[in-house]
């Protein structure tokens, strides 16, 4: 075994993002994993046989990242995006003039709750944001077809009807990049969703899902993925990648941990011995939280583009 002696990271005053994360590349541990990773992420894009999928757990848009999605999305570096409801609901709620605010995780949350006030560890959101936003998704949803939808068509019908030009629902809509959000009944547009249908024709039909993500999975030559906090895209996406000869390209920043078998903390890896990522396929796993990691990787990217 040959053994490379490691340089230590360096930084000065007029560097580039990319210059830094060059210099990561240089260190250890998670540091240089994310510098790896910056290399890998430009190469899957680069590989025009690849088709990328993005996958967004939780509510990204609440840790300030929309703008950063937006960036992925307009600048090709994704090809199919699946997600959670989550945060197609607060690309949404920004959109209908509702806002997130900095808080404090420390507050009480009794007192918060007086206020009308939710809090996101330390993003908050008032009930007016929530009202604004239930009003939008209300009126847009009295716009879309009544025929059964899969969540990408529903979503891209949705895109049609929003003016937003900063929101990613809309940019995915004008650019045309599939949307899927197969748990979307757990989130506020969910709820929103069902409510209209109580009153009004409403099908959404989520095993559509399947067969159009699958028409993608069987058109693409490479799939490569950039998975963002595991969950169910995580899952969607691996389990997807069995229909193909699994992954060629995988990123995975998470915070999770794999012990205690959840699908979030699996390693890719552990996905090798199912078939959802190939032998020889490239790939890293950053133990890290997506807020810190993403806007540096994408930086990176964007200016070696």
């Amino acid at each position: 075994m040959k053994l490379h002696k490691m340089k230590q990271v360096d930084i000065n005053p007029n560097m580039s993002v990319s210059e830094l994360l060059d210099s990561m590349k240089n260190g250890g541990f998670t540091c240089r994993k994310v510098g790896l990773a910056t290399d890998l992420f430009l190469e899957m894009i680069e590989d025009k046989s690849c088709t990328i999928f993005l996958g967004l757990a939780g509510a990204l848009i609440p840790g300030g990242m929309r703008n950063i999605l937006y960036k992925m999305i307009d600048n090709k570096m994704v090809d199919c995006i699946i997600t959670t409801g989550a945060n197609l609901s607060h690309d949404l709620l920004e959109t209908s003039g509702g806002s997130h605010f900095h808080g404090n995780s420390q507050l009480d949350d009794i007192k918060l709750k007086e206020l009308d006030v939710s809090r996101i560890f330390d993003t908050f959101i008032s009930y007016e944001s929530f009202v604004k936003f239930e009003n939008l998704v209300q009126k847009i949803l009295d716009n879309i077809p009544k025929e059964p939808m899969s969540t990408r068509r529903f979503i891209y019908e949705i895109g049609r009807y929003v003016t937003d030009p900063n929101s990613i629902v809309r940019l995915a809509h004008d650019k045309e990049i599939p949307i899927f959000a197969p748990s979307f009944a757990d989130s506020m547009l969910g709820v929103q969703s069902w409510l209209f249908s109580q009153i009004k024709p409403l099908n959404i039909d989520v095993l559509k899902d399947h067969t159009e993500f699958s028409e993608i999975i069987y058109d693409s030559k490479k799939m490569g993925a950039m998975i963002l906090g595991g969950g169910v895209p995580k899952h969607f996406i691996m389990n997807g990648s069995q229909l193909h000869d699994g992954l060629s390209y995988a990123i995975q920043i998470t915070m999770d941990r794999p012990e205690h078998g959840g699908v979030s903390g699996a390693s890719i890896k552990e996905a090798v011995s199912w078939g959802k990522v190939t032998s020889d396929a490239k790939w890293i796993d950053i133990m890290g939280d997506v807020t810190l990691v993403l806007p540096l990787l994408v930086a990176g990217i964007l200016s070696r583009l």
